[in-house]
Order: structure tokens, then C-alpha cells, then sequence
């Protein structure tokens, strides 16, 4: 997978995350059909540029966009 690629599937994320707000790893991979890899890669990505934010509810993993995020990522 090329650098590129997980960019704009970091783009593809932030997207789904700023339409529809928390979601699970899971959700993510329904929504998107990524596979785990892509989407661990793309989440890296976002947080690594302090895009997300990590949230453990009934020992689920959700993610979501941090407030102070207001730019346009894609």
C-alpha cells in the first residue's frame, strides 16, 4: 500500500466521522469496507496529526474527531 493510499483513506474516515460522529472500528469497516489493516494504517495517520480522538465505552473502542478540528481534512 502506497503513502498515498492511506492518506485519502484517512480522508475517506475523517469524512465519515465528521458526517456521522463516534463510531467503532467496526462501524468504520462496514461503512467503509476496509479491511483492519487500512484502517489501523488510517487512523494512525489522523492521529498522529491530532485529528482523533480515542474513546473506550463498555470496552468498546470508538473514535471521533477531535473538537478543536473545524479545518477541512479531504
Amino acid at each position: 500500500m502506497l503513502k498515498n493510499d492511506i492518506g485519502i483513506n484517512a480522508g475517506v474516515i475523517w469524512q465519515l466521522l465528521s458526517n456521522e460522529g463516534a463510531l467503532s472500528v467496526r462501524q468504520i469497516g462496514e461503512l467503509t469496507g476496509y479491511n483492519d489493516k487500512n484502517i489501523c494504517l488510517a487512523l494512525g495517520w489522523l492521529s498522529r496529526e491530532n485529528k482523533i480522538q480515542f474513546i473506550y465505552k463498555n470496552e468498546i473502542l470508538y473514535l471521533e474527531l477531535n473538537s478543536s478540528t473545524s479545518e477541512m481534512y479531504y
